[in-house]
Parts: structure tokens; C-alpha cells; sequence
């Protein structure tokens, strides 16, 4: 039986566990945490439960959503989508409402919002003007006051650079199909042809008892006579003789190991994989990997009393504050607290470690988070926080800065030519995409080892789940 070693516990390491434990194959699934589901994670507190940062569950893979339905069984969700976005103290319906957002924005507003758009229209229709970062494609596709308005400042907080150091594929990937005329139109749309694209979806898949509950029973379904968790063991170095992965180094509980398998599936940070590598990888991929950057996340829970927003989660566009989202799993599902009078809110802050948030001590995060909560008027008078904690998460999104794609090329160009290394997951592969991707990176991957001949290509799997192969689409059939 050969044996395997999959680095992270989170969506895609825990996937490829289990696909893997349906083969031939002895699995060690090693995480540095003591806990499973990486950032889908949930932790108990207080008779309360947080997930790390808000997750909603959607896909256009068939496969995918099977295996998380069937899973969750009874435990599965079906959760009403709200989100909104705070602007200048008012809450603007997301995807925004015309009629709403001419009422909030006022009439001088709205027609500034229009005429930009109109020269957007001009530029990119007569001109032919191409985005060449994140701020011209919104321009181009909103108008520069609604990018203002509605995108600049929390994209600014979420990545820490500007709009216009932002690549503009990230923007055509994660607002695909949506549009001005879109985002004005989509309600009547939806109501006469009963359609709405992956950006406005109504309705989410959810676990009830939180993000990490999924992982936790899919964990559960693995053979145990194939498969060994260890959990606080983290990778230190992973050797190598040129074209195999020979051993990796973990540290577990200040032991440190080597240890042999016959392949290796790893979802840490893609820059850390190749750092990790002995021998050294050549310069170039070293300078490549220095440029590739990832911001790390803090999520500040708080338990806190009385009625407040109905919202799954909120954006923060207010540049006067730093919060970028806030989120009430109460609002997810009724069981994540046993008080329905006590709800469980995470607010994220995202930084790097040069940062003045992250180098703040819990009580110090706790207190800003309440302050900015207060500021923003999402909790009142009423309102008493009753306690809470915080979760700091290195490496939580790589940064999709402008001309990061050629980084990315030439660092995997070298880690592919180990033929038993296979990177996968968010982390692992520098990709930001959503649960359902992760998933599926791990799935496939771990497919691909009795696939040798029809091996998919996990780097042409998309946000949504599907198989890209040259200019065409289509779903995976496996």
C-alpha cells in the first residue's frame, strides 16, 4: 500500500484525505492547528459557535454539491441571502436595488452615478479602452462614482494596496457577469426569467452548526484503517533529489521528524512550499516567490445582546473605519447560539504583519471592534457585549497584485517537474477561490494518481467549479 502524506487540514487537504482513503492508498493528514477545516473552521465558545470569517456554500458542480449535501444530511442548511453594503452610515442592498439606492444617494447623487457611467460606456465601447488593473475594469464596467462609492475602500482594506496595483483579472473573475445594467436590471430578470448569475445568488448551503461541521463529518466517513490525523505538526522542510520529493520535516509538539511517503499533497502557502525546498530552488524562483504576498486575516468575535442587522454579513465601505466586513452566524443558522437574544459576530480586519491592527493585543481588537461597531451604528445603546475573543490567521488570501500571474507561472513551473508534489487548495496553489474550489483541487488531485492517463488539470479549475480546457467550458463528468 503506498503511502501518502497530506500537509493541511483544511477544505482541499481534508478532500483529498478522503478521496484518497477510497484507494490503495495509507494516508497521514498532518495540521499545525489542533483543530480541522483550516479557515472554514467553527469554534465553540461561550455556548456559541464562530466560524473564522463568514462562509456561504455554492456551486455549479454537481459532484461537489452532492458530496457536501450528502454529507451534512439533516445538518444541511438552506440559508437566505443578505448582504449589504454600509455606505456613509446606510445600508445599500447588495446587489444594489435602483430604486433604494436612488432614495439613499439622493437624486444629485444618482445622476452623477449615471453620467460617469455614461462616460464608462464611451470609453470602453467607442475608445475601446482595456482595463489594465482593478480600478479601470470597475470604472469601465460601473462608472468611477459607484466605484468610489461601492468598491474602492473595501478592496483597499482587504488587499492593502491600491485599486490600480490590482490585477483586473481578479475583477473579471470575481464580479463575472455582473454589470451596471446588470445590477439594475437582475430583479426584473430573475422575476420574468427566474435567472441569476453566480455573483446574486439568493440562497446558500450552509452546515448548522457552522462552516467546519462539513469537514468534521467528512473527516469521519474516512477509513480509519487507512488514515492517521496528527494534528500540531507543522512542515519545516521538504527534501528533495531533482525530479521526487524524497522525505518532509515536521515539527510535532517540539519533536522534530522525517518521515517517507510516496507522494506528498500540500496546501501550505504556495511561496512556502518552494521556500521549504532542500535543496534550494534556483534564485529566480526565490525572487518570484518574495514578490508573491499574502495578507493575513484577524476575525475579532463578540458575543453581544439584544436585535441588530438581519444581514449574513456586511462590506464596510467607510474609509473612517478599519473593519472591512462584519458578519452574525445567527444569522446563518439558528444553532449557532443557544440565547437567540445573544448573537455571535465576527468583524474582520485584514493586514499585514507590519501593521499597527496586528500587532494590537486581543483586549486592545476587542475594543476597537466595539468602538468601530458603535461608530458605524450596526449596534446601539442597547446593545451590551457580553464577551469574546480573537483569531489570527497567517497567509489567509494571496494578494492577486498586477503581474503576480507571472510569479505564480514560473513557481509552478519549477514544483511541477517533482512528479509525486502536488499543491492544492487555496494557500497551496495561490489562487483566491471559494470552498467549492478547494474542495475540488482535492477531490481531483487525489483522483489523478489511478488517472495518470486522463489526469485533470486542478490549475484550470475555476471559482465555480468548472473545467476550463482552451476557450471551451464544461461541467467535470467523472
Amino acid at each position: 500500500m503506498k503511502k501518502v502524506v497530506v500537509i493541511g487540514a483544511g477544505p482541499a487537504g481534508v478532500s483529498a484525505a478522503y478521496e484518497l482513503s477510497k484507494r490503495n492508498f495509507q494516508i497521514d493528514l498532518h495540521e499545525k492547528s489542533n483543530m480541522i477545516g483550516g479557515l472554514a473552521r467553527t469554534i465553540a465558545f461561550s455556548e456559541s459557535r464562530f466560524d473564522v470569517g463568514p462562509h456561504r456554500f455554492f456551486t455549479y458542480n454537481k459532484e461537489v454539491e452532492k458530496l457536501y449535501v450528502d454529507t451534512l444530511g439533516t445538518d444541511a442548511v438552506e440559508v437566505k441571502r443578505l448582504t449589504r453594503i454600509l455606505y456613509n452610515n446606510k445600508l445599500f442592498n447588495y446587489p444594489l436595488s435602483p430604486f433604494g439606492t436612488l432614495l439613499k444617494i439622493g437624486f444629485l447623487g444618482s445622476i452623477k452615478i449615471l453620467f460617469s457611467y455614461s462616460i464608462s460606456l464611451f470609453e470602453r465601447i467607442i475608445l475601446r479602452k482595456e482595463p489594465k488593473n482593478f480600478e479601470e475594469w470597475v470604472e469601465l464596467n460601473f462608472g468611477k462614482e459607484l466605484h468610489y462609492k461601492f468598491f474602492k475602500s473595501y478592496t483597499e482594506k482587504v488587499w492593502g494596496i491600491d485599486c490600480k496595483d490590482i490585477s483586473a483579472d481578479w475583477a473579471a473573475q470575481r464580479i463575472k457577469n455582473l454589470s451596471f445594467i446588470g445590477v439594475i436590471l437582475n430583479p426584473i430578470i430573475k422575476f420574468f426569467k427566474k435567472k441569476n448569475v453566480k455573483t446574486l445568488v439568493d440562497k446558500f448551503w450552509y452546515p448548522r452548526l457552522g462552516a467546519g461541521q462539513f469537514y468534521e463529518k467528512l473527516i469521519k466517513k474516512i477509513d480509519k484503517d487507512k488514515f492517521n490525523l496528527i494534528c500540531k505538526s507543522e512542515l519545516c522542510e521538504i527534501k528533495h533529489d531533482g525530479s521526487k520529493i524524497t522525505k518532509i520535516s515536521l515539527e510535532n509538539n517540539g519533536t522534530k521528524k522525517d518521515l517517507e511517503y510516496d507522494y506528498f499533497f500540500v496546501s501550505s502557502p504556495f511561496t512556502k512550499i518552494a521556500e521549504n525546498l532542500n535543496p534550494k530552488p534556483p534564485i529566480e524562483v526565490l525572487q518570484s516567490c518574495n514578490r508573491l504576498k499574502y495578507r493575513h486575516h484577524i476575525g475579532v468575535k463578540l458575543l453581544i445582546t439584544g436585535k441588530i442587522f438581519l444581514d449574513n454579513w456586511i462590506y464596510i465601505h467607510d474609509p473612517n473605519v478599519k473593519m472591512a466586513r462584519v458578519s452574525n452566524y445567527l444569522n446563518f443558522s439558528k444553532d449557532m447560539s443557544s440565547d437567540p437574544n445573544q448573537n455571535p459576530l465576527t468583524i474582520e480586519y485584514f493586514c499585514f504583519e507590519s501593521d499597527d491592527v496586528w500587532k494590537m493585543d486581543e483586549k486592545e481588537l476587542m475594543t476597537l471592534a466595539e468602538e468601530e461597531l458603535r461608530k458605524t451604528k450596526l449596534i446601539g445603546e442597547k446593545n451590551k457585549v457580553l464577551s469574546g475573543f480573537t483569531v489570527r490567521s497567517l497567509n489567509a488570501y494571496p494578494v492577486i497584485k498586477k503581474g503576480y500571474q507571472r510569479d505564480v507561472d514560473n513557481v509552478n513551473n519549477f514544483l511541477s517537474k517533482f512528479e509525486n508534489l502536488f499543491p492544492i487548495g487555496r494557500s497551496g496553489m495561490f489562487k483566491y477561490n471559494n470552498q467549492d474550489h478547494a474542495i475540488a483541487t482535492g477531490l481531483y488531485a487525489a483522483r489523478n494518481l489511478e488517472n495518470l492517463n486522463n489526469k485533470i488539470d486542478i490549475w484550470k479549475i475555476n471559482s465555480e467549479g468548472i473545467y476550463q480546457e482552451g476557450e471551451t467550458e464544461e461541467k467535470i463528468k467523472l
